[in-house]
């Protein structure tokens, strides 16, 4: 039973054939995120259409928060709070320093993602976040918070937030880039199996070949290469763990 707790849904034009062959190789289910308004109606949308199979986790991420007016936050707060007792985390939100590279929209990134923070713990639901070249300011606004659960998505580095992470029980979700990536290699490597999930982040591609949630199969077996753990240890620690994490309810009895 496979769990992939990041995927862009909205994103994949094939979504009912993607989601046939995530079935066909064993996911029970799938978290989609979002990054703007728009996509956040839609992920609610899917969701409702795959009730059970697909979860919905609402936020603005930081590529889109830096360009956001005011508008658009009311609004994502709004179909947060509306959308509330559906959904199973806030995500995908936090900051990038690397991919946009404009400093003038970092202090808007900022105030969004404290917002998104703010109604995370209003809620109490789990956040999942983007921490792509912000690592360090991440850890230190999240100190701010002190939220239960915290899932780093696709974590590179810097390696010594690894053990910071592991300490305040963070989990660290893996990608298909653990088939080729040393630095995601090293966080399955790193953290304990009971704060690992698995991941998608599809339709991003890796090695030109485009991600969906039956990869999650693929992450299993190099975690367990990894750890030298059985397969099948794995992937029920990882279904557990994202049960847990995203307090799912799931259609059908496991």
């Amino acid at each position: 039973m496979l769990v992939d707790v990041h995927c862009h849904v909205d994103l994949y034009p094939d979504l009912r054939d993607t989601v046939t062959r995530a079935k066909q190789i064993g996911v029970v289910a799938i978290v989609a995120v979002s990054m703007d308004v728009k996509s956040m109606e839609t992920v609610m949308e899917i969701s409702n259409s795959y009730s059970g199979f697909i979860f919905p986790s609402l936020g603005l991420h930081p590529e889109a928060s830096g360009k956001s007016t005011e508008t658009d936050l009311k609004k994502a707060i709004e179909l947060i709070r509306s959308s509330s007792k559906n959904l199973v985390a806030i995500g995908e939100i936090g900051l990038d320093h690397y991919f946009v590279k404009s400093k003038e929209l970092y202090p808007q990134q900022e105030k969004i993602f404290r917002e998104m923070l703010r109604i995370s713990k209003e809620l109490n639901l789990p956040v999942i976040l983007h921490t792509k070249g912000a690592e360090r300011l991440i850890f230190k606004i999240l100190d701010e918070y002190k939220l239960k659960n915290v899932l780093i998505h696709w974590y590179t580095g810097p390696g010594d937030l690894i053990d910071i992470g592991i300490q305040k029980g963070y989990y660290f979700s893996i990608t298909p880039a653990i088939a080729y990536s040393k630095k995601v290699q090293y966080v399955a490597e790193k953290v304990s199996l009971n704060h690992l999930l698995s991941e998608s982040d599809g339709p991003v591609e890796y090695n030109k070949i485009r991600g969906e949630p039956k990869d999650c199969s693929v992450i299993v077996q190099k975690i367990a290469n990894i750890k030298g753990y059985n397969e099948n240890k794995v992937e029920q620690e990882l279904f557990e763990n994202a049960v847990s994490f995203f307090n799912l309810n799931l259609r059908t009895s496991y």
